[in-house]
């Protein structure tokens, strides 16, 4: 992104810590026992609003986030660098293995990988192989991140971007999920894996 660009990308990341910080977040546990080694974090594309917010508070690796390689995913990388997150750039479509090669260096130096299975552009809610593949290279687990929101605005983007309202309550669910079985189809796991991620992260809003 251009370095003229930050001058207002500054100044909207302040206010939207200002607006995650009205939220009233509930999870299920205190905090990620992340000592034993890193995982690969699965989320929906519609609910990174607080998923920067969600990384800082309940984990103690950093991580290193997949996103688009679009330029809207320029601007994601702004904020997530001001959000003190890193970013490696890449899809399924375009710089996919590099994007991987990356990723699988930044768990094997210890930080978590946060990825979207249904990005960068859906279908939403459809889980790709990608993230199973991860898993596999770097023989670590997953960790579901379910996000519900109780009341939010839905932009109109191919995956209904959601936007919490301020001073609503957001639940959020982390499960761990074993590592990949040998043998076990690809395809099989993303499966099981697309279910959980639904059964915590659809409704109330």
């Amino acid at each position: 992104m251009p370095w003229y660009h930050w001058a207002w990308v500054v100044p909207v990341a302040l206010f939207l810590r200002v607006w995650l910080a009205t939220l009233r977040f509930r999870s299920n546990v205190e905090r990620v026992d992340d000592a034993e080694g890193p995982v690969v974090l699965l989320l929906w594309h519609d609910k990174l609003f607080v998923s920067s917010w969600i990384a800082n508070r309940y984990f103690a690796r950093p991580v290193t986030a997949l996103i688009s390689t679009s330029k809207d995913g320029a601007w994601l990388v702004a904020f997530f660098k001001l959000m003190g997150i890193a970013a490696v750039r890449g899809s399924s479509s375009r710089r996919g293995a590099a994007a991987l090669i990356t990723l699988t260096r930044s768990m094997r130096a210890g930080n978590h990988a946060g990825i979207t299975p249904d990005g960068p552009k859906g279908p939403a809610l459809e889980f790709k192989t990608g993230a199973v593949s991860l898993a596999r290279l770097t023989r670590r687990p997953f960790v579901v991140m379910g996000i519900r929101y109780h009341a939010c605005w839905r932009m109109r983007s191919w995956d209904r971007f959601a936007l919490p309202v301020p001073f609503s309550r957001v639940d959020v669910t982390l499960l761990r999920e074993a590592l990949p079985a040998e043998g076990e189809p690809d395809e099989a796991i993303a499966a099981r894996l697309q279910a959980r991620l639904n059964e915590t992260s659809t409704g109330p809003a």
